[in-house]
């Protein structure tokens, strides 16, 4: 079993296009984040989207056929009823403590870390020069690792790395 990590999907974004580069349309950014993600997850790992995961009920039916348990942090663009996304991801949350890190949407004050590292979104293009937090918006981990999602490993190992320089 593996745990992945992602943050602003944007599925049923009609103009993902003029943010995010490197897509060409709303179908095209579907397109592209699914076949990565059903390329790498398994119907035993585990997916924490960090936020802006669909801006409506159509595009959350996206994610029925995609692997692996899913878990919600809600984010500024999750505005649909929790009970929609509830079909298909197992707990949706605010804020959630996992292992070392704090999840959130959008990055949390340094005064809450209390000793953890914050994974969030919500910044898109911008990372905080701090290496308390990382930036999994899909944007950042298409920079970072030629993908739309991290694994947790690989991503202990990028942290690890930018700690020690």
């Amino acid at each position: 079993m593996s745990v992945y990590f992602c943050s602003d999907l944007h599925f049923g974004h009609k103009n993902i296009q003029k943010f995010r580069q490197f897509v060409r349309s709303q179908n095209h950014n579907e397109q592209f984040i699914c076949e990565a993600w059903k390329n790498k997850v398994t119907k035993r790992d585990d997916v924490y989207v960090l936020g802006d995961a669909a801006f409506t009920m159509e595009a959350i039916d996206l994610f029925k056929d995609l692997p692996g348990r899913k878990f919600l942090i809600r984010g500024n663009h999750d505005l649909c009823n929790t009970a929609a996304y509830l079909k298909v991801f197992v707990e949706v949350y605010g804020l959630f403590k996992y292992k070392e890190f704090w999840l959130s949407h959008a990055p949390i004050h340094p005064d809450e870390l209390r000793g953890r590292l914050n994974l969030h979104g919500h910044v898109h293009y911008q990372s905080i020069p701090d290496n308390r937090y990382f930036n999994c918006c899909v944007e950042n981990l298409w920079e970072q690792f030629s993908s739309p999602l991290v694994e947790l490993d690989q991503l202990r190992k990028h942290i690890a790395k930018r700690l020690n320089n």
